[in-house]
This record gives structure tokens, C-alpha cells and sequence, in this order.
């Protein structure tokens, strides 16, 4: 069931909530109440993402919306991705609405003059600790491994364990990876957990935290 604000859409990597929000925060919250309601099975507990173009909603609308689907529906919501209105792909920036705060303003180029060059993968119950700088891993992390990194986290393979950015609290740091699938993603002290079995998406991502305050995953284009 769904209507023309709002639709439910099972892909490879989980549940996708999909937004049209031309409309108020109000009329979103009563097409997903709507869409919901009408559905033969709850989805308490399910994680899903929240996709939408670039709107009117701001920051503060967003957490709300987040707040509406856990208290609500019990709903975890594990991840915002901002498409580009024209083309449909997910696009680096934050609605141009959103108040970004001045932490989130800082340059956010990796600092490659200070990363660690990992040559070689990270295997299970492995951990790379960077804590003056970036880790630049050239190969995979596998599940059981661990990333840990002051500033940001680069894998030029595929990340299906465990990523701690900015870990002491710089909520610019980013983790970029040519196949992002990990248990655990971590900016700051900010969480993002995945769907298990998260499929790669073919295309490069990047994680930062967005102006809303959770961490958003998006298509990585370039620095």
C-alpha cells in the first residue's frame, strides 16, 4: 500500500522508507501513519533508511520524523540518503535548508599528511588504531575487524567490520569505502548499525554525520 508522499520499498541492503516530501512534516507523518496502518504485518524492530530528495524539511523536522518512527512504530531508523531531485542519485550535501553547526562547517578533506597507510587486510579480530591522525587501508576489512581513526577512514576494498571515526570527537571525520557494508559504523559519538546482510550498493559510499544529527550514507563522487 502508499500513496504519493510515501512508499515502502524492500531492497538488497533492507527496507527503504521513500519520501516525496513536497508537503509539510504533519502530511508526512499521516502518509507513513496511513501507509503503515494498512499493512498486514508490524515492522516493529525493523531497520530502515530513509531516502528522499532534497526538500523542505529541516534539521529539526528530520529528528522529529527519526522520533515519530521509534516512539511510534518502533521503527530504528539506521541510515538518511539525500538523492538529487534530477537524476535520482544520492547526492553529498545536506538540504540546502538544513543549518549545518559550525563543527560540522570545518574542512572536511582527509588529512592524508597524517594517516596510516595499511598495505594489507584487516582480519577478523584485527584492530588498526590511528589515534593522531587517518588510516588509509589498502584491501578489505572483514567482519570481526576493526578500524579506529582520530580523523578519517579510507578503504580501498570492501568494509564489512567494525569503523570508528573521529574518535576523539570530530564529528567532520568521514569514512569512505569502495564497498561499504559494515557491522558497525561510528563518526564521533554518533552510531550507525546496518540491516544485517547489507548488500554492496556497486558504487562507492561515504558516511559523515549530517546536519540531522545521525550518520548519513550517500554515493562518495569526490573530495
Amino acid at each position: 500500500m502508499e500513496n504519493s508522499i510515501v512508499k515502502l520499498r524492500g531492497y538488497k541492503d533492507g527496507l527503504h522508507l521513500i519520501i516525496n516530501p513536497k508537503v509539510s512534516l504533519t502530511e508526512v507523518e499521516a502518509a507513513i501513519r496511513d501507509l503503515l496502518n494498512g499493512m498486514n504485518q508490524p515492522l516493529a524492530g525493523t531497520s530502515i533508511h530513509i531516502d528522499m530528495t532534497t526538500s523542505p524539511l529541516t534539521s529539526d523536522d528530520l529528528k522529529d520524523l527519526e522520533t515519530h518512527l521509534t516512539e511510534n512504530y518502533d521503527l530504528v531508523v539506521s541510515g538518511v540518503n539525500i538523492y538529487d531531485e534530477k537524476n535520482e542519485s544520492p547526492i553529498l550535501a545536506a538540504p540546502a535548508t538544513h543549518s549545518i553547526s559550525p563543527s560540522l562547517t570545518t574542512d572536511n578533506h582527509p588529512n592524508f599528511e597524517q594517516a596510516q597507510v595499511v598495505r594489507q587486510m584487516i582480519r577478523s579480530g584485527q584492530i588498526i588504531s590511528c589515534l593522531a591522525g587517518s588510516v588509509i587501508v589498502y584491501g578489505d576489512v572483514n567482519p570481526g575487524g576493526e578500524v579506529v581513526a582520530a580523523g578519517d577512514i579510507i578503504v580501498l576494498g570492501a568494509l564489512r567490520g567494525n569503523a570508528h571515526a573521529g574518535a576523539h570527537g570530530k564529528l567532520s571525520s568521514v569514512i569512505i569505502a569502495m564497498e561499504l557494508v559494515p557491522l558497525q559504523l561510528q563518526i564521533g559519538s554518533y552510531v550507525n548499525r546496518p540491516p544485517i546482510d547489507q548488500k554492496p550498493r556497486g558504487y562507492p559510499e561515504i558516511a559523515r554525520v549530517g546536519a540531522e544529527d545521525i550518520i548519513i550514507v550517500e554515493e562518495f563522487i569526490k573530495f
